[in-house]
């Protein structure tokens, strides 16, 4: 920024779009706001596409339909269950998908179809983009770890016959969901199920590969019947959101008083506090959802200070330094000039060049963007400089202070293998002294930590609607800014945060008429391939950034 005027920026675009390197999407040509994609993605979703098309009717279905439906029965499945369990078990492609609306009993049946694939023989590997969804799997009585630990690690089961169910499919990108396929047919995968409810929310990284796939002929069983919700008038409204009648669901809620109007934010969020006070001196699991993290924090600050007023939280308190993700892109993280000074990167897999360990993490201390170098110190005390495109597998964060009590609600913002804790697992402490903490995970199990082992928590009344993605509570509390970006407020940020809720919902909202334009705004993800609608393949030809085995595949990427 401030070395290039505009006239050098759309140069270069024109000489990069000239050149094959990048693609301008045909309806954005004449936009300011113009939309490109390369010849790399390009490539991408044509070969998760040919991998797709290539394994119909390839597979050996894993039962007759009576022998399916015999079993059911037995199981004591719902008919949209059992119905489900045979269209996945019957399917004859390599690939097929389970959709299910929120709260619609997608674990369980998953849980069934995984009993009746071992019965015949098959091991059965479960994944998921996030360590949640992992859990629910393993509570399924599926074996689990999540796609990252998939991608990652080369070691396999030996098992002659596998079938491969990954939950939470709807939060795979591009570049992960070809990973996963060629990862699958290097292990001679028999058969591989995504589960999961595409209105949803996406993968923060590039593309929606499921729906593209869906889109393509992909078979798919479907759970429609919404069954969390154990109010009718609040089911009802669930089921309407995720037919994308936002309208029909709003006029529920309004109807019953589940809408409320407060201009004034913090006047909004003292009533937001005063609700969560009320519910939880109820006996009631509540979580308050709000879409930005700016307004997540703020919640979180006046429902902690009310419980601290009626002794919930604990006067004593301790300081403590957690580390917020700045959230990152992958593109970002190669790119000197997205660091700031103070920042703390965690490398996930290190780099021996640079002398960089494995789950070791470092302070940014210098950048030069000019030669795109940063400069860490480590924990041990070395300065290391690199250039930012050379470690792979990073992560960065910013440093806060915050303070914690006995009594405090916090979330772990990162999964931890030694603790068994997954990301987005909320946990109450009930023990704090100067070096360690004794935490009551939601289920009741204990645990003790070391203080700084708890780099990656935060407090836990408030939540955005990514990181609620999966939770069950008693009541939900949403907050609505109707003035935030369609990238925060839209219809899947409403469905997936009145879909948390067994029993109650309760909606904030500073403009009650300007809600119902607010949340019925649509924010898909672009997919390059209907974008473009251009002549690309003598750019995809080109596409030398792709992995070699990505485009070696025998169906590759040529049509």
């Amino acid at each position: 920024m401030g070395r290039v005027v505009l006239d050098q920026v759309r140069d270069e675009s024109r000489q990069q779009q000239e050149r094959g390197e990048i693609i301008a999407l045909a309806n954005y040509k004449s936009s300011p706001q113009a939309l490109f994609t390369t010849p790399q993605m390009i490539a991408l979703e044509h070969n998760n596409l040919d991998l797709m098309l290539s394994g119909q009717g390839r597979a050996i279905p894993l039962g007759k339909p009576t022998e399916i439906q015999n079993w059911s029965a037995g199981r004591h499945l719902h008919s949209d269950q059992a119905r489900a369990a045979e269209v996945t078990l019957t399917a004859s492609d390599w690939l097929s998908a389970l959709e299910g609306r929120a709260g619609s009993a997608k674990t369980t049946t998953v849980g069934a179809i995984a009993d009746f694939a071992r019965e015949q023989g098959y091991f059965v590997g479960g994944f998921a983009p996030t360590t949640r969804a992992v859990k629910a799997l393993r509570e399924a009585g599926i074996n689990a770890r999540t796609v990252a630990t998939l991608l990652e690690n080369s070691s396999a089961p030996s098992a002659e016959r596998q079938l491969w169910l990954v939950d939470e499919s709807s939060l795979l990108s591009t570049r992960q969901m070809n990973e996963l396929l060629h990862r699958a047919r290097e292990q001679k995968i028999d058969r591989i199920v995504f589960i999961g409810d595409q209105r949803q929310h996406h993968a923060i990284e590039a593309g929606r590969p499921i729906h593209q796939m869906l889109q393509a002929g992909m078979p798919v069983a479907r759970l429609d019947l919404v069954r969390r919700q154990r109010d009718p008038q609040l089911r009802q409204a669930v089921t309407f959101a995720a037919e994308g009648k936002i309208a029909d669901a709003l006029t529920i809620l309004e109807k019953h008083n589940r809408v409320r109007e407060i201009a004034r934010a913090r006047d909004r969020h003292e009533a937001i506090a005063k609700e969560y006070l009320a519910a939880r001196e109820a006996g009631e699991r509540v979580l308050v959802v709000s879409p930005a993290n700016d307004e997540r924090r703020q919640l979180n600050s006046a429902i902690r200070d009310v419980l601290k007023s009626r002794g919930h939280v604990a006067e004593a308190e301790r300081e403590q330094v957690v580390l917020v993700s700045r959230n990152l892109t992958r593109a970002q993280r190669t790119h000197a000039r997205n660091y700031e000074v103070g920042d703390v990167i965690l490398y996930r897999r290190g780099s021996k060049k640079c002398g960089l360990i494995r789950g070791g993490y470092a302070s940014v201390e210098a950048i030069d963007t000019r030669h795109n170098r940063i400069t860490v110190r480590t924990e041990d005390g070395r300065a290391v400089s690199y250039n930012a495109k050379r470690p792979s597998g990073v992560e960065v964060f910013r440093p806060e202070r915050r303070v914690f009590a006995v009594g405090d609600r916090i979330q772990f913002r990162r999964p931890d293998r030694v603790l068994k804790v997954a990301n987005g697992e909320f946990a109450t402490v009930v023990g704090l002294d100067e070096t360690k903490a004794i935490l009551r995970i939601e289920t009741g199990r204990e645990l003790t930590a070391s203080r700084r082992r708890l780099r990656h928590i935060d407090y836990g009344y408030a939540a955005t609607s990514h990181s609620s993605q999966g939770a069950t509570v008693d009541r939900v509390i949403v907050n609505i800014d109707t003035l935030r970006s369609v990238e925060l407020v839209n219809r899947k940020q409403f469905y997936v945060s009145i879909s948390r809720a067994r029993d109650q919902i309760t909606i904030y909202t500073n403009d009650r008429q300007a809600l119902r334009h607010a949340v019925n705004r649509n924010r898909e993800k672009a997919i390059a391939l209907e974008e473009a609608r251009i002549r690309i393949q003598p750019q995809i030809r080109q596409a030398q950034e792709v992995p070699r085995r990505t485009i070696s595949h025998s169906h590759g990427i040529h049509r």
